[in-house]
């Protein structure tokens, strides 16, 4: 009996005809790659591009095989419905080199992602899939797109740039920001991240898109921003920042240039509308500290250049000093540096934008305003300053305008015109008048202003020279005097013109009057007219005044005895009153010293310490050594200073004094490249060059400037004095004191005596 013969099962049949069918779908999809891929391709390597994008498998094969049995063409122009194995494989087969066209997402248009998500419009990545999809950030808490998950639930972009544990170094700008990670490995913010290129769909052109909508991505050449009326000036343009719930829509000129009240200090400046509706001037507008590339302190940052971060006084070091490019050797803006430290101008940089050259006189670097630079700008805002109403300088300021023009700085002269109220006095004048004389001046109210405007027309040769603090002790003593009661100008007029004022004409015309000598005489005037208005007010009159009213009123007023020590004594001369004294006491010796090492401590330190500014080293150690006063050293010119073969000498008086040869070098280098200097050049005949300049040309720096910046070093200047000249009276006769610190004989006898008294007290306590 045969057996019986067993039949295929519904089952079986069903299996062998999915693979078969499942084998002649990778055969079609094999043979589509090879058709795209070219003959080189074997079957093999298509087959292994095939699963590196996951289609090989059943599914996502079968689709793909029909997708492509549809439209063949699909591998070399995809559309954006398609399954989800198609863009996969594209990225496979343009990764391996071979010509295909990505295909692009439906809605922002890249082609850098395998579009895992399908949508009405077309396949989507998966940010534009999340763009849809909203919920609530744990921090904000609004209803947004998530960009991750913490901890403490879902976050939104903003939150997450704004946490500071998520801010990474850029590699290229240097910054503390949010970054991603580049296919290099390099960490990148968004500003210096590569935007990707896209094909715009109006003209094609594959670039960096402005704006991607509904349609796909438009290049910055098609794009047009909307315009919408602006909620500060009210004209409808381009809208830079968007209406919030607390500000309206923003133009681009309100933006940037819209001049308001700061909110933070309070001035009416130019300035910006920040994101709020904040308002902030350019100068308290926020800026994050950075370590400056060329003088290493965290500083805003005002621009950054090839070289790193720059502050704005390095930053305009660069533009208003071109140095040469050690590649091409052009003298340029240096916007980089070798790993030699060389300079490299902006285009060998590659930053082209950096090289800029004036217009009018081809200056490379330092442009001001209209493609011009600081000194060219600057002859048209002079002239616009000083010209009269017809359009032309007068000849007496044309001295002035000649050296605004010409100065060595032209950046604090154009600071100088734009700010400073001197510039507006000098609007008035040039409006108003076309000669300038002293009198002219001197009939406006005396202040810093015109005192500085005074002062510029002398150092330029437009008013003659004068005896300027005389002259202010005139004006002083006519105005106050016009003031007094006519009982009372009776008397201090004569005392102040003829004994004050007569006394500091004659020092004067010897050059021998100082600003602490008119401040004395003045002292001396209103002590004067203090004693009357007591007298007035007690009903007395000068001959009516006796010794213990007097006496009461020195009392009552002990800081004016030794002022009005000369007063009374001319009143008794001219038998105005009776004879009164008041009793001046006699000036006690120094008691305030230093030890000596102390002193030593100090005068080490000022001769060796670099830290110290080199002007405040030089007084310092003049102090020291020679017991000279701050009002002395101050006056010293630099033709004092001889440096000859025997070593360098200082003429304090009329004897030239040896210097230490420390403090010659430093002397030696502050008259090369002085620290302080001034926005206009004196004349060669205005005057000396001083040792210690101001900031006022021909002008020394001030006394009490120098005692304050001693005192914040801790160096005390009075104490100092004594313990020099204690030294030198002890070590030298008291005349050669005298001639070499040019000190007056009867000075250099009071500490002789005084150095004498002290060494016996002590060999009296010792015996």
């Amino acid at each position: 009996m045969s057996a019986p013969v067993s039949r295929p099962s519904r089952a079986n049949t069903r299996v062998r005809r999915n693979r078969a069918e499942l084998a002649s779908y990778r055969a079609d999809l094999v043979r589509h790659v090879q058709a795209v891929a070219g003959s080189q391709l074997t079957s093999s390597d298509a087959q292994r591009i095939l699963e590196a994008a996951n289609a090989w498998e059943p599914r996502p094969a079968r689709a793909l095989a029909a997708h492509l049995a549809e439209r063949p063409d699909a591998l070399t122009a995809p559309i954006s419905h398609s399954p989800a194995a198609l863009p996969r494989l594209l990225l496979e087969l343009a990764a391996a080199g071979f010509a295909v066209t990505r295909l692009a997402c439906a809605r922002c248009g890249r082609t850098d992602d395998p579009l895992p998500r399908n949508s009405p419009v077309g396949r989507l990545c998966n940010w534009c899939v999340e763009r849809d999809r909203l919920q609530q950030c744990t921090r904000c808490e609004r209803q947004t797109r998530i960009h991750s998950r913490t901890a403490d639930g879902p976050v939104c972009r903003s939150c997450f740039q704004k946490d500071p544990v998520n801010h990474r170094q850029c590699d290229r700008c240097q910054r503390l920001r949010p970054t991603s990670r580049r296919p290099d490995g390099t960490n990148l913010c968004s500003s210096c991240s590569p935007r990707p290129k896209r094909s715009c769909i109006h003209c094609g052109t594959v670039a960096r898109a402005s704006t991607i909508t509904d349609a796909g991505p438009i290049c910055p050449r098609c794009y047009e921003r909307p315009t919408r009326p602006c909620g500060i000036c009210g004209q409808t343009t381009t809208i830079k920042i968007r209406a919030t719930d607390t500000s309206p829509d923003i133009c681009e000129p309100c933006s940037r240039h819209h001049i308001a009240t700061c909110e933070a200090c309070g001035h009416q400046r130019r300035g910006a509308v920040r994101r709020g509706g904040t308002f902030l001037c350019h100068s308290c507008q926020p800026r994050t500290p950075r370590t400056c590339a060329d003088c290493g302190k965290s500083k805003p940052v005002t621009a950054t250049y090839p070289v790193g971060a720059l502050c704005s006084t390095c930053y305009h070091h660069r533009r208003r000093n071109p140095r040469t490019c050690v590649e091409c050797g052009n003298t340029r803006i240096a916007a980089g540096r070798t790993s030699e430290d060389g300079d490299l101008c902006g285009p060998c940089s590659g930053r082209p934008d950096l090289h800029t050259t004036c217009r009018q006189c081809d200056y490379p670097g330092d442009i001001y305003a209209n493609g011009r630079c600081t000194r060219c700008a600057i002859t048209d805002r002079v002239t616009q300053l000083l010209a009269g109403p017809d359009g032309t300088i007068a000849p007496p300021f044309q001295p002035l305008a000649d050296a605004l023009t010409q100065a060595e700085r032209p950046w604090s002269v154009m600071s100088w015109l734009r700010t400073s109220a001197a510039a507006g006095l000098l609007d008035e004048l040039t409006t108003e008048h076309t000669e300038i004389s002293h009198g002219l001046l001197d009939r406006l109210p005396q202040s810093t202003v015109t005192r500085n405007v005074r002062h510029h027309l002398v150092m330029t040769g437009a008013l003659p020279e004068r005896h300027e603090t005389f002259a202010r002790l005139e004006l002083w003593a006519r105005a106050t005097l016009e003031a007094l009661p006519p009982h009372q100008s009776r008397i201090v007029s004569p005392f102040a013109e003829w004994h004050v004022i007569k006394d500091a004409r004659r020092r004067a015309e010897r050059g021998r009057y100082t600003p602490g000598a008119a401040k004395a005489d003045r002292g001396n005037i209103r002590a004067a007219i203090l004693l009357l208005n007591w007298l007035d007010q007690h009903q007395l009159t000068l001959p009516d005044l006796h010794q213990e009213d007097l006496d009461l009123w020195l009392t009552q007023n002990p800081t004016r005895r030794q002022a009005v020590h000369s007063f009374v004594r001319w009143l008794t001369k001219r038998k105005l009153t009776r004879p009164l004294d008041t009793q001046l006491a006699r000036k006690g010796f120094p008691a305030n010293f230093q030890t000596d090492d102390e002193h030593e401590q100090q005068l080490r330190r000022c001769l060796t310490d670099e830290a110290l500014p080199r002007e405040l080293r030089i007084v310092g150690a003049l102090i020291r050594l020679y017991a000279l006063p701050i009002s002395r050293i101050k006056e010293i010119t630099t033709s004092q200073f001889q440096l000859n073969d025997a070593g360098a000498f200082l003429t304090i008086d009329r004897h030239p004094v040896l210097l230490p040869p420390t403090l010659a070098r430093l002397i030696k280098a502050h008259i090369a490249s002085p620290q302080a200097s001034s926005m206009l050049k004196p004349r060669a005949s205005s005057g000396p060059d001083y040792l210690l300049p101001g900031r006022h040309a021909g002008r020394p720096l001030s006394a009490g400037h120098l005692i304050k910046r001693l005192r914040n070093h801790d160096l005390p200047t009075r104490a100092a004095r004594n313990t020099a000249m204690i030294t030198a009276i002890t070590e030298l006769p008291p005349i050669v004191v005298s001639d070499l610190f040019g000190l007056s004989a009867a000075t250099t006898f009071q500490w002789a005596k005084f150095a004498q008294q002290n060494w016996t007290d002590y060999l009296a306590l010792h015996d």
